[in-house]
């Protein structure tokens, strides 16, 4: 499987990339698939002749090669736009003075560059500048790439066709508010090729300049006079609802296992990427390596569309023959969702809310009796809430299957549900309390490498949804029975 962006921005079939792979050669690395990716939507140009994107956000997981594609680009622009202006910063003047050097130092390694010492020896190349802070390339032509600080008061004097902020995650609050604010007007007088772009991989938080710039590109929206600035982007990331867990998804999104050396080695192996996952938990993993930025309780863990677009207002008459009942209550036990779940013969997850009342009562004499009349298992999560329910449960007669789900199932009942809803193989009843769970609910950590089911702020509850997951999940673990086959030999008595 290769990689693929999850949001890509439009070019044309024409793109001229051949910029990007001079400053590649001159690098002496090579320019992968997702370098190309980057450099068609950097170099894209307009009717006009002009950048195509003013404004580029690009996110890539760890070891993707992602800021190598980016200094491809701008040595490659140096090096045939005479006169060529860029200042380079990222979540620190030090940070950014160490990416600097590091493609400097390839430059002179590959006989492209010297050290400002030898310059006088070399004036027919580029020169490296190691000032601690101020490091900077010039090249024979005029072109210059700078280091700056991340701080407004470092550019208000410069001028640059290109502005580069790196580890753009970092950048959150006023200051880089204040930042932002401070490098546009470097670009007023630089003309129409003139480019801001902020590159990294997931912040700690939701916010801040690299956040608000990857929601403005993938969700484009015109201003009040009807003006659509839009945001280019190249983001290999995982959805929300996609299993962070899923090999399949590692493989889309991370272009390592896809990209293959020179020497036909991987850039990054499945062996390496199982690794980090080992060491590092799957959290911090799923961020670093498959760019999920970190959920909060306001963050919803389903797509509310596309569940609505699996519902009906009436479902067949005729009942599953096999089906699972499932429940769960808040642990205040303020009300109690009973939830039948089954597949039907598309393999599609079916969903009925039975009942959704205050208080929790009535639950185990009702649970009771609707798993007795259809003869089906009772599944829930046997924790807070549920307890006293599944106690009384299980003292009725005659007795019903009641089948408790381990905490890691719970996780994977969740990440069950995001799967399906998001694929659209689902049908529910169009209740409007399952609805509302499915727009009330989020995700919360379990454990030290899961996720579960949240609830989100200022929403109503979630009860509906969290017993569905559990249902489909028992219904998926269970094998339809099949009536026993008699076979005979064949052979005479």
């Amino acid at each position: 499987m290769v990689a693929e962006p999850t949001y890509l921005s439009p070019t044309p079939a024409d793109v001229d990339i051949s910029t990007a792979h001079k400053g590649a050669a001159m690098l002496g690395l090579p320019l992968f698939s997702q370098g190309e990716t980057v450099a068609r939507v950097l170099e894209a140009r307009d009717d006009e002749g002009g950048a195509l994107y003013q404004d580029v956000v690009i996110q890539l997981p760890r070891r993707a090669t992602k800021t190598t594609a980016i200094w491809a680009v701008l040595i490659g622009r140096a090096e045939t736009r005479p006169g060529y202006k860029c200042v380079t910063t990222a979540q620190s003047g030090t940070v950014a003075s160490k990416i600097l050097l590091e493609h400097g130092n390839a430059l002179v390694a590959n006989g492209h560059a010297v050290y400002s010492s030898e310059s006088r020896q070399h004036p027919d190349k580029a020169v490296l500048y190691r000032n601690g802070g101020r490091e900077h390339i010039d090249f024979p032509n005029g072109s210059t790439i700078m280091v700056v600080p991340p701080d407004a008061g470092a550019v208000r004097s410069a001028a640059a066709d290109d502005v580069v902020v790196d580890e753009g995650g970092e950048h959150v609050g006023e200051k880089s508010l204040e930042f932002l604010n401070a490098v546009r007007p470097l670009q007023d007088t630089r003309g129409a090729l003139a480019q801001l772009i902020v590159a990294g991989t997931p912040g700690k938080v939701r916010t801040g300049l690299f956040w608000e710039m990857l929601q403005e590109a993938r969700n484009p929206v015109p201003d009040e006079d009807g003006w659509l600035d839009e945001v280019g982007i190249v983001d290999y990331s995982i959805r929300d609802d996609e299993d962070p867990e899923d090999r399949g998804v590692w493989r889309r999104v991370h272009p390592g296992p896809s990209s293959l050396k020179p020497d036909g080695s991987m850039l990054t192996p499945m062996r390496t990427l199982e690794k980090r996952r080992h060491k590092m938990g799957a959290q911090w993993f799923s961020r670093e390596y498959l760019c999920l930025w970190p959920t909060d309780a306001a963050t919803g863990a389903l797509d509310i569309a596309r569940w609505k677009a699996g519902g009906l207002d009436t479902f067949p008459v005729e009942r599953p023959s096999r089906s699972v009942i499932a429940f769960d209550a808040p642990r205040e036990q303020t009300s109690c969702a009973v939830v039948e779940v089954w597949r039907d013969d598309l393999g599609r997850a079916c969903f009925e809310l039975l009942a959704f009342r205050p208080g929790v009562s009535w639950a185990a004499a009702f649970i009771h009796r609707v798993a007795r009349e259809a003869g089906v298992p009772v599944v829930f999560d046997e924790i807070g809430g549920n307890v006293t329910i599944a106690n009384e449960l299980r003292r009725k007669r005659p007795g019903v299957q009641v089948v408790p789900l381990r905490t890691l199932h719970v996780g994977g009942a969740a990440q069950l549900m995001a799967t399906e809803v998001r694929e659209g193989r689902i049908l529910h009843f169009n209740q409007p309390d399952l609805t509302s769970a499915v727009d009330s609910v989020s995700w919360r950590p379990l454990g030290r490498d899961g996720r579960a089911f949240g609830h989100r702020p200022g929403k109503g509850e979630i009860s509906p949804i969290v017993a569905a997951s559990f249902g489909l999940w028992q219904f998926d673990q269970t094998p339809e029975r099949r009536a026993l086959a008699i076979r005979t030999s064949g052979r005479a008595s």
